[in-house]
């Protein structure tokens, strides 16, 4: 049996031509998921998107005062911020509103100063509530923002306020 090699190359070359630009798509994809979703420790938009619409609020904020409250031995330990909104991405929070937000965390508060570091950071703060009165925020709700969360939070917010 004899194949005809004019008609059979052309095919392979275009089929190998695809199988490749897709396999090179997908590697950009999964470049891209890795590099915008992963410092959220999600694979990709969907999932990150479907995590963000659990809060009816996601901030960026700047906090200007943070302090340990000593309550004690076992007893939970509250860690208190109060911080300016410096971008809101969803909710109805605005630029320039002042944000207070309590953490409980279940160990002793620590013994050494606070540190003048410890403020003027940025945080990302995922919250279901508007109020005056301090928030309560539970672990992955809010922590220190930084460069690498950013991508991720436009992508999936595009055209956000």
């Amino acid at each position: 049996m004899r194949l005809d090699l004019e008609m059979t190359t052309p095919k392979c070359l275009s089929l190998a031509l695809t199988v490749l630009l897709l396999l090179s798509t997908a590697c950009d994809s999964n470049d891209f998921n890795t590099k915008v979703f992963h410092p959220w420790g999600v694979d990709d938009a969907k999932e990150f998107k479907t995590r963000m619409d659990q809060y009816q609020h996601v901030l960026v904020a700047r906090v200007s005062e943070s302090h340990w409250e000593d309550r004690g031995p076992h007893r939970l330990t509250p860690y208190h911020f109060k911080a300016t909104i410096v971008r809101s991405y969803t909710g109805d929070w605005t630029v320039s509103d002042e944000i207070k937000f309590v953490h409980y965390v279940d160990a002793p508060a620590p013994t050494v100063a606070a540190s003048s570091l410890s403020n003027d950071r940025l945080m990302f703060v995922f919250i279901n509530e508007r109020t005056n009165a301090e928030i309560s925020v539970d672990t992955g709700d809010f922590g220190t923002y930084n460069w690498l969360y950013a991508p991720a939070l436009e992508y999936v917010f595009k055209g956000a306020k």
